[in-house]
Formats: C-alpha cells, sequence, structure tokens
C-alpha cells in the first residue's frame, strides 16, 4: 500500500534534523517575533506578515490564506512538487543520504539536457586545460588575481586554448557543427573561445547556459572580455550571474549584494562573501528584477563609483522604488571596483567597504545634483518633486521629518503639508482561526475531522468507532481511516511518520498533513471530547434518515405505507433522544 523507497526511518530522521526555519528562510526573509518567526506569505499577496513558524511544533501557518503543514509541506507548495520531490529536496539541503530505486523516483526529463551535457563537458575540458602545459600562463594569472583553488573549483573556472586545440576537442566529441554553433561555442567557423580564461554562466537552477571570457593581457585590439551570443539557453537579460549559488547565502545573510561583472562576484568570493551576484552589464531587466525579488531579501547596490556605475544605480533604484523592494547603496567616492578593493585591503577593508550603505534617498540628493541645476528654478523644482516622491514611498515615519527639513534647506521648497498623515492601523484581530474563502464545514463534517484526530491518537478509539459506526460520510476521512486501520492491525500506537510512509494518495497525504498540523487540535487524547464527536455524528445519521423518511412520506399516497415509514420515523426520533439523554448522562460523570 505505501511508496516502498520513503523508508519510515529516513522520514523520522529527515524530519526530526530539517528545522523548518532554515529551510524556509532559503525561500523567505523571516523575521523573529518571540520564539517563533513570521514572514510575508508567498502563496497569496500578503503585504502584512501573516505566516508564523513555530520553531516548538515545526510547523507554519498563514493565518489569512489558510496555507500550513510541515517542512515538507512547506517545500511541496512552494517548489510546486509531488511529495516524495520534496522528502528528497529537503534531505539534499540538510545533506542527509536519502538512498531510492531509480525506478521508484524519476524526475522529468529535461528537453535541454543533451545541451546541458555537452556545456558541461566543454566545461570540464577547459577546466582540465587550465591545470595543463598549455594553461601556465592562465593559472599564473589568476593566481595573481588571489583566486585560490577553492574559488577556481566552485566556479569552474577554466582556460580556452588556441583555436586549433579547441577545434581538435569538438571533433574528437563528435559534436556537429550547427549544436555547437546553436550553443554559442563556435562563430565563423571557428571556437569562439580561445587564448582566455573562461568563468560558466548558469541559469537560476544551476544548469550550464554560456560563458563569460577574458583575455589575459590588455595588449592588442581584442576585447577585454568576450560573453557567449544569445542562443537557446543564454539570453543575457534572463539571466544573473551565481544567482545559483547566491540565493542560500542571501537569505542566511539577509541581504544580497548587486554587483557589476563576474569579476566583482569573485572578489566577493575571495573575501568569503557569498551573497554577491551580478547581472553581468550595469542595466538591469525586468525578467532579471523579478529574480531578485524572488529572493525576499534587501538589495545592497554595489555598483563602481564611476560614472557609468552611479547612472547603474539610479537606473536600478528607480526601478526597485517602483516595485517597493528594500535597498541600499555602498558609498563609493574612490572610483574602485571590489576586486581592486579587495587587492589593495584584503578581506577586511571589502567587508568594511560593503558595509558602509547609505539609503536611496541620500544617494539620490547627492546623485541628482549631476542632473539638475539647482540654480535653474525648473531645474530645482524638478529636483525637489523627485526627492519627495521617494521620501514618500521609502522613508518611514521617523526619517520624513529629517529628509523633508533637508530638501527644505537644499530647494526652499516644503513639502511637509503635502505629506500623508499615517492611517491609525487597525486592531487586529485574534488569530483565532484561519480566513477561508470556502464553504464552512457543518457540524457532521466538524465532527468527522475531530473522531479522525482522536482515532490517530488513541486505538482503542479508533476500534470503538469503527464497531459503533462503521464508515465516515467525508470520502478522504474514510479514504484516512483505511490507511490508520492497516496500521493498527500490526501496533498498539501510531507513528506519523510511519503512516505518512504508507500512504500513495498524495489528496489523502495533505489531508493528512492538514490535520495533524492544525494548530488548535487537540495533541492528546480526550475521551469527553470523542464522546461528544461519536454522538454528533450517530445524531446527524439519525437525522439523515429522519429526513429521508420525512421526504417520502410527501411523495407516497399508500396510507398502509405512510403509516409504516411513521412508524420508523418514530423509532429514529426515540433514538435519537436515547443517544442525547444517555451521553449527556455519561459526560456529567466524566
Amino acid at each position: 500500500m505505501g511508496l516502498r523507497w520513503i523508508n519510515e526511518q529516513d522520514l523520522k530522521a529527515i524530519r526530526a534534523q530539517a528545522d523548518i526555519v532554515d529551510i524556509m528562510s532559503r525561500y523567505l526573509s523571516l523575521s523573529k517575533k518571540g520564539k517563533n518567526y513570521e514572514a510575508l506569505c508567498p502563496f497569496h499577496d500578503d503585504h502584512d506578515p501573516s505566516l508564523s513558524i513555530s520553531t516548538d511544533k515545526q510547523i507554519f501557518k498563514c493565518f489569512v490564506c489558510g496555507a500550513g503543514g510541515d517542512v515538507f509541506g512547506f517545500v511541496q507548495k512552494i517548489e510546486n512538487i509531488s511529495f516524495p520531490e520534496a522528502v528528497a529536496k529537503v534531505a539534499e539541503m540538510i545533506g542527509y543520504p536519502l538512498a531510492m530505486p531509480t525506478s521508484a523516483y524519476k524526475s522529468k526529463a529535461d528537453p535541454n539536457q543533451s545541451y546541458y551535457d555537452i556545456l558541461q563537458a566543454y566545461i570540464s575540458y577547459m577546466q582540465y586545460e587550465l591545470k595543463s602545459e598549455a594553461g601556465t600562463l592562465a593559472l599564473d594569472y589568476l593566481h595573481r588575481r588571489k583566486l585560490n583553488e577553492d574559488v577556481l573549483y566552485r566556479f569552474e573556472i577554466g582556460y580556452a586554448p588556441d583555436i586549433q586545440a579547441s577545434q581538435k576537442y569538438f571533433d574528437a566529441k563528435q559534436y556537429d557543427a550547427k549544436t555547437l554553433k546553436e550553443l554559442g561555442l563556435i562563430q565563423n567557423g571557428h571556437a569562439l573561445f580561445h587564448d582566455r580564461f573562461v568563468i560558466p554562466i548558469h541559469d537560476a537552477n544551476g544548469h550550464p547556459i554560456g560563458f563569460t571570457a577574458r583575455k589575459l593581457t590588455n595588449t592588442g585590439d581584442e576585447p577585454k572580455y568576450i560573453n557567449s551570443p544569445q542562443t537557446k539557453l543564454y539570453e543575457k537579460g534572463h539571466v544573473i550571474f551565481n544567482y545559483h549559488r547566491a540565493k542560500t547565502f542571501a537569505h542566511k545573510a539577509h541581504r544580497v549584494i548587486l554587483v557589476e561583472g563576474a569579476m566583482d562576484v569573485l572578489a566577493f568570493e575571495k573575501a568569503d562573501i557569498h551573497e554577491s551576484i551580478a547581472c553581468l552589464g550595469t542595466a538591469c531587466t525586468t525578467e532579471q528584477l523579478e529574480l531578485i525579488q524572488r529572493l525576499r531579501v534587501p538589495v545592497t547596490i554595489c555598483y563602481d563609483g564611476d560614472s557609468a556605475g552611479q547612472n547603474a544605480t539610479y537606473k536600478f533604484g528607480k526601478k526597485a522604488l517602483a516595485q517597493n523592494m528594500e535597498i541600499v547603496v555602498v558609498q563609493n567616492h574612490t572610483n574602485k571596483d571590489p576586486d581592486e578593493i579587495f587587492d589593495q585591503g584584503g578581506k577586511a577593508e571589502l567587508s568594511a567597504f560593503v558595509s558602509r550603505t547609505i539609503s536611496f534617498i541620500d544617494f539620490l540628493f547627492d546623485y541628482l545634483l549631476t542632473k539638475y541645476n539647482l540654480d535653474n528654478y525648473e531645474d530645482r523644482k524638478a529636483y525637489a518633486q523627485e526627492i519627495f516622491e521617494a521620501i514618500e514611498k521609502m522613508a518611514n515615519s521617523f526619517e520624513k521629518e529629517t529628509y523633508l527639513a533637508q530638501l527644505k534647506q537644499k530647494t526652499g521648497f516644503d513639502f511637509h503639508t503635502m505629506v500623508k498623515q499615517p492611517v491609525q492601523p487597525k486592531r487586529k484581530k485574534q488569530r483565532s482561526m484561519p480566513i477561508h474563502l470556502t464553504q464552512p464545514m457543518s457540524g457532521r463534517d466538524i465532527a468527522e475531522r475531530a473522531i479522525v484526530n482522536c482515532i490517530l491518537l488513541s486505538k482503542s478509539a479508533c476500534q470503538r468507532f469503527r464497531d459503533e459506526i462503521g464508515f465516515f460520510k467525508d470520502p478522504k476521512c474514510q479514504k484516512l481511516s483505511l490507511y490508520i486501520y492497516d496500521v493498527y492491525r500490526t501496533y498498539d500506537r501510531l507513528d506519523m511518520d510511519q503512516l505518512m510512509a504508507q500512504i500513495t494518495d498524495e489528496e489523502i497525504r495533505s489531508f493528512l498533513m492538514q490535520i495533524w498540523n492544525d494548530p488548535y487540535r487537540k495533541t492528546a487524547f480526550d475521551q469527553a471530547y470523542f464522546n461528544d464527536s461519536m454522538k454528533k455524528i450517530k445524531l446527524c445519521t439519525l437525522q439523515e434518515r429522519i429526513d429521508a423518511i420525512n421526504a417520502k412520506i410527501k411523495t407516497v399516497a399508500d396510507p398502509i405505507e405512510k403509516a409504516k415509514l411513521s412508524v420508523d420515523k418514530q423509532r429514529l426520533l426515540h433514538e435519537q433522544g436515547r443517544i442525547s439523554y444517555g451521553n449527556e448522562k455519561q459526560n456529567e460523570s466524566i
């Protein structure tokens, strides 16, 4: 009856070792609240943190959309994958060696896998060449730039040898020219990358899709850097360099550092700072902005201090402002890039440099002086208006007064009267029950779910329900009960992980997690609660039969038949009274 590859012991061990806060922080920006955490819910349009994470119970719950569950349920829902895939993914995150027969679990085939394989093989070839005699100059150059073996290995940096050697490699692998051209590896009939060290570029999921390559000297007419052309895999405006590596570190550091190029990312790597990314150019596209937003952490903009870098900071900041992203700007008055700062001051200097940040509003006060002439009235008005709009959108209440005073002093314009008064926050309702835009459950449905919870906690309760009632009207309760009965045939107590390992139906597994992780459920068996729920189901069953008889009486013309139906109805009414009275007496004696 079970998914045999999910070993019960594995499931229990993974659940015990996986901290839900650590796993969820890889996807969301969490804020500590007491001993628990809260976050914006990713499963609905949330603006006021409504998702709560319990560190004791190791569950999450959104009190607006109703989403909730354990660590497996969260990963399953946010990744939109099956339960077995979620278990495997959590195991991978915590480094748990989960063994699975390949016949039991197969991921969907990627139509581009053959292309990824070619690019990965080419990466391995260039890594080999870097350590060969032909790559000596390249390796020496990288070492002079203080790139150690760890960085070279993790970023799979290699060396593309001369054109003839590269062509010999392509011929030996028997790659056809059309495929190589589609992947951007050959251009005008020969290898695009040659006599350069090469850094692979990956998509958000870690698949190799292109390359950026730098020549080893600054002499000659060739450009210093060349990148892969647009291909079926690589579209520059849709990709962020190092995104697939940095996203985990960004959640832990509660920031992502946005830099201009791949060498700037490597500079931070040399300083053991792993949350930097690059758009591989100064312009950030809408698609790249969406990827950065998906990280749900504040952005530290760390572009170069030259004119191009400052212009790029302004353009990105305006886009981020429109999307309500949280951003700060690194103060860079040096005209040096991160790599130069590391070379001169090492790890300590680069760490201090990236920590010297100002707000985007402070950045605008200085930067906009290069766009507007404050001696000109129209320019001064435009300058004031643009900064005021940023203050309105980004500044909190205690910052606004300072910024508005500064703006008045600089321009003469007083915007105090235009500031929107903060709306008095409405008192939040007690989060006693999640808000569901669904049909409310009937009394019987509530009672049946209560019984399911009771039989999860007690084998004797399970046997009594089966003997006295025997079935659930709700199909999900009925299906789940069959799995529970199956466990109790062998064991006296029910283990949650053991039960989960038995359930093959995805819907029933989700239903079980919904019941088990309900923050209001009883966690210890309560006899009186069980008796009341049993009574409710019995009374509802009798009422349904009485209603059916009443409906039939209206359609029957034969007086004898009507009399028989009336007798049956009276018997059922008597039974209703007996159950109500008898259970009331029983509850009084408990």
